[in-house]
């Protein structure tokens, strides 16, 4: 054959091989698309109809809380504080382990095993970005999620992806990234463009995957500013949307996510934008109190019909008429309310959820032995760790001096006009300088002990070392067809 007629011939036949590939890598594009979780009027539906959300929060994984892991302060002051005193090698061996077995193969597997169909995955923007080197994103905790994506795909359930701490934080509150109080967030446009960018990096990684059900932007914001928050949620839709153009949206109101006026009605001209509330029934203070449930205090009832009006005001659908999700909601052995008075409140407040046709995501699968429905076994390494002298003893004594202190500083200010926000969060600052010395403390104890026991430590979060509180299980497995 002619020369330049073989290199025609080759180049027309490389050519429809690209368009071949072109073809095939549009069509499982296309594929995966259809897959998605889509809003249809007040519905999330799957390609074969109407879905509801059932399932368990991550919380205390990608997003450490100080009683999920025993250890006071807030995650990066934890973290830090840990490398200052046991070294960073030393660090590595406990949190790598920690990773590990904190959610793994067998923690997505027992949560497709009981009917639920979604977990919520909260984290920290630290995962993703230095402070230090903002905009150069780290590929370690991409991967770390993509792990866990990867699971949920494996056992055919969706994660909602939270980010539960942004740069700054986005509320007051240690599980928002906030070591003394503060919400800078809202006070630098660095802090707001930086989250941004992080989501048009998980939008673009995401981007078609049927695994995920959505992303929820920003956890329990807390602001004066709604305009601002608003303006900020706008931006992050818009961002998103040039690398993502299907995924669902989910926005957390303002306030604890409790607040449904705050957002306005044009953040909602995305056809896959929806609100995600967190109703947590403990924020009432009828209900918080009660020794018995069903019971009349006062003259007044307090039972499912009175549990219902506490949602209302929370959600808006005539508004926004798109789908509801509880989004979080839970419950606390240390809490002084009977346990079962718990359960008994929440399995009605389930069934309103229902009801209603939201979906739902419990607070929380696993944690140290609070609010979890797996908790870590008192027989395990970290568990005896914590609980043994002299730390155990150490802390009780050290808990007796703060609350006469906080409750004589209260008596003297409820004389006088201080406001009652302002002697509220006084009492939240005293708390977190009591965590310093206490972590300090905590951690001066733990580096006496070999790195094989750190990550023996370490690893007791792993669900084969912990317990599953039935009771807590069977009030949500009651509303999951087929149990």
């Amino acid at each position: 054959m002619e020369r330049r007629a073989f290199l025609r011939c080759a180049l027309a036949s490389s050519t429809a091989a690209a368009v071949a590939r072109l073809k095939t890598v549009q069509a499982l594009a296309e594929s995966r698309r259809q897959n998605l979780l889509q809003i249809k009027g007040r519905e999330i539906c799957d390609a074969n109809g109407p879905v509801r959300l059932r399932g368990l929060n991550l919380g205390g994984w990608m997003l450490i809380e100080d009683y999920m892991i025993g250890l006071p302060w807030t995650e990066w002051k934890i973290r830090a504080r840990f490398k200052e005193i046991l070294g960073e090698t030393r660090y590595q061996v406990f949190f790598d382990a920690f990773d590990r077995s904190y959610v793994a193969d067998a923690d997505i597997a027992f949560i497709a095993q009981q009917g639920f169909n979604v977990v919520r995955i909260p984290f920290n923007y630290r995962h993703f970005e230095d402070d230090l080197e903002p905009g150069s994103f780290l590929e370690s905790g991409f991967q770390q999620l993509d792990r866990v994506v990867q699971l949920c795909s494996k056992y055919r359930i969706w994660a909602i992806l939270d980010l539960h701490a942004a740069p700054g934080a986005q509320a007051r509150d240690q599980n928002a990234g906030s070591a003394y109080g503060e919400a800078y967030f809202w006070l630098y446009r660095d802090f707001m463009d930086r989250t941004i960018s992080l989501w048009a990096q998980l939008a673009r990684r995401y981007n078609g995957n049927p695994a995920v059900a959505a992303y929820n932007i920003l956890g329990e914001p807390v602001t004066a500013n709604v305009p601002q928050l608003n303006e900020f949620y706008a931006a992050a839709i818009r961002t998103m949307r040039k690398v993502d153009e299907h995924h669902i949206i989910m926005i957390d109101p303002n306030l604890w996510a409790k607040d449904i006026s705050s957002l306005h009605t044009q953040l909602f001209g995305d056809a896959q934008t929806m609100p995600a509330i967190h109703p947590y029934y403990q924020s009432v203070p009828a209900f918080d109190s009660l020794e018995h449930y069903p019971s009349t205090v006062n003259g007044i009832p307090n039972d499912r019909s009175s549990l219902a009006r506490t949602l209302d005001g929370t959600y808006d659908q005539q508004r926004i008429p798109r789908p509801v999700i509880a989004a979080e909601f839970g419950v606390w052995r240390s809490h002084p309310q009977p346990f079962p008075v718990q359960l008994a409140i929440t399995r009605d407040l389930v069934s309103i959820f229902e009801e209603r046709g939201w979906s739902w995501c419990m607070w929380c699968y696993k944690d140290l032995r609070d609010m979890g429905l797996v908790t870590v076994h008192a027989d395990t390494p970290w568990r005896r760790f914590l609980d043994a002298p002299p730390i155990a003893d150490f802390l009780a004594r050290y808990k007796a001096l703060e609350a006469p202190f906080t409750r004589s500083v209260n008596s003297l200010l409820e004389t006088t006009d201080v406001s009652r926000d302002t002697r509220e969060q006084w009492a939240r600052e005293v708390s977190r300088d009591f965590d310093v010395p206490e972590l300090d403390f905590i951690l001066r104890r733990l580096a006496e002990q070999p790195s094989t026991s750190l990550e023996a430590m370490a690893q007791s979060f792993q669900l084969s070392s912990c317990e599953v509180h039935e009771d807590q299980l069977s009030v949500l497995k009651a509303f999951i067809p087929g149990n």
